[in-house]
């Protein structure tokens, strides 16, 4: 039988520490799962652009198979190259973007909890 903890053991709300302990309880596991979505974001991606680059060099292998008669080697692996460093620089920049995303997150996160404080504490001033 799961009981409501709420009735075993009552949070006195009256208690402003206890009030704002609960708050900041509540904004770290926020924060925590901000940045656990974010890490997955990072998995998926560095998955993506690491299947997308062997499959590349694959590619190259074949290619290069491929060229032997032709003696085109050098230009078949300039290519390879060419194109690795376009997929670095942009999958550096999409990391770059997930990491943007996650501060501006955090950034708006600490703003709603520190305007949240702020009227709460005139509220409690005023009453």
């Amino acid at each position: 039988m799961i009981q409501d903890t709420d009735q075993i053991y009552p949070i006195p709300s009256k208690l402003p520490a206890i009030a704002a302990a609960g708050k900041l309880l509540e904004a770290g596991v926020g924060l925590q799962i901000q940045v656990l979505n974010a890490a997955a974001d990072l998995q998926m991606e560095s998955f993506d652009f690491l299947m997308r680059r062997y499959q590349q060099q694959v590619r190259l292998v074949g290619d290069l198979v491929g060229s032997a008669g032709s003696n085109d080697a050098l230009d078949v692996i300039s290519d390879f190259v060419r194109v690795a460093k376009i997929d670095y620089a942009g999958e550096a920049s999409n990391i770059l973007m997930i990491g943007s995303k996650l501060a501006s997150q955090a950034a708006q996160r600490m703003r709603e909890e520190a305007r949240t404080t702020l009227e709460n504490n005139a509220a409690r001033t005023v009453a």
